[in-house]
């Protein structure tokens, strides 16, 4: 898990598919003699592991000795290959420019990172890393691609051997198998809040992570109509709220994340202390007084601050009894000590709907298979 949060840390360069007819002889040349003196550095293959967009995420790290450079107008091209070994086995390249600042006498190097997304398989990788000095490093290595034992339940989102950009230009969707679960109208509430607890920030690891879920949910889940609202407990307001959501509609939802900044709040907002309780009563008694109610209401998001209770009054549920909820919970992958059960955790227990745990993409799709079966 180490790696995986390096890639996550590490500047990655904005690489990008690129077509080899655009490649000359000499730039293809992986394993010939080099034509001019080396360059120094040291490349860090990172191992495939599955994103919450349920599909793999690959890369290298690459550190340079900056004793090998000074003063400006300096720059790196990285060129990658990647070649799958099944399938029609064709190379696939990805390329990316990286100018370098003023650079003062050192000894101190420089790290930069490159990404991919991956299916299944196994494949042979290699990259070069030149300079505006002609000056060439080269790394190779193999990649083995495939699901562990706790991802079993995973339906990978990305065709085997196939490689994509992090932009997703050159990978077919896998098509989703036809699924007995009969649609379902779902209302989602995310909780847009930092999976940290410490963080004042919805950060781009939080972003990721929200959207990823999100698109992976709508994949999976066999919906009818979605009603999608977007909150934040901490600020006590909604963000974002669409009665008819659809894909097309991720860019508004993603919009309406940016930038929250749990540290500014407003003096209203501070001074009315159980007003996180009223924004959580008012979002569970729509979908309890709703004309055409869902079948099912999925809170999704990492844990609140929150811990104390909705009153009971709030969470009545009509004769019919009404929607089924869940509340899928995000928690970090490192140990964290034992916590009280959040704000939003008590009002799905009272009712009667369950919390499922997600720190890994198996979690995910364990919890997703679980809202179908109920």
């Amino acid at each position: 898990m180490l790696i995986v949060a390096l890639l996550a840390a590490t500047p990655l360069a904005a690489q990008s598919l690129i077509d080899p007819a655009r490649l000359t002889p000499s730039m293809m040349n992986f394993e010939g003699p080099l034509a001019g003196p080396p360059l120094a550095c040291q490349v860090i293959p990172i191992k495939p592991a599955l994103n919450f967009s349920f599909r793999f995420q690959a890369g290298y790290v690459v550190r340079v000795p900056l004793v090998q450079y000074r003063g400006k107008g300096h720059f790196w091209v990285s060129l990658a290959r990647i070649t799958p070994e099944q399938g029609n086995g064709k190379p696939v390249y990805l390329a990316a420019r990286m100018r370098l600042p003023e650079i003062p006498p050192t000894k101190t190097q420089m790290e930069f990172g490159g990404g991919y997304l991956l299916g299944e398989g196994r494949y042979r990788a290699a990259i070069q890393l030149s300079d505006d000095t002609g000056r060439v490093c080269r790394k190779s290595w193999s990649i083995d691609v495939k699901l562990t034992h706790g991802e079993r339940m995973v339906k990978v989102a990305i065709p085997p051997a196939t490689v994509a950009d992090m932009a997703l230009r050159g990978a077919p969707r896998t098509p989703n198998a036809k699924d007995d679960a009969p649609p379902v109208r779902l209302t989602i509430l995310m909780h847009a809040a930092p999976v940290s607890p410490r963080r004042t920030r919805v950060g781009g690891r939080d972003r990721v992570m929200l959207l990823g879920t999100l698109s992976s949910l709508l994949d999976r889940l066999p919906a009818r109509s979605v009603r999608l609202i977007v909150f934040n407990l901490d600020q006590q307001r909604e963000l974002y709220r669409d009665e008819n959501f659809v894909r097309q509609s991720m860019d508004r939802v993603a919009q309406s994340i940016d930038g929250i900044e749990l540290g500014k709040v407003q003096y209203d907002v501070l001074r009315n202390r159980s007003g996180h309780i009223d924004l959580l009563s008012e979002l569970i008694r729509t979908e309890l007084t709703a004309e055409a109610p869902s079948d099912v209401v999925l809170f999704m998001g990492p844990m609140s601050r929150f811990t104390d209770k909705v009153p009971s009054d709030e969470l009545e549920r009509p004769a019919n009894g009404g929607p089924r909820f869940f509340y899928l919970q995000y928690r970090s992958i490192f140990p964290q000590p034992s916590t009280f059960p959040d704000v939003i955790t008590r009002a799905v227990g009272r009712l009667k709907g369950k919390t499922l745990v997600i720190r890994s993409p198996g979690d995910f799709a364990k919890a997703i298979e679980q809202v179908e079966r109920n």
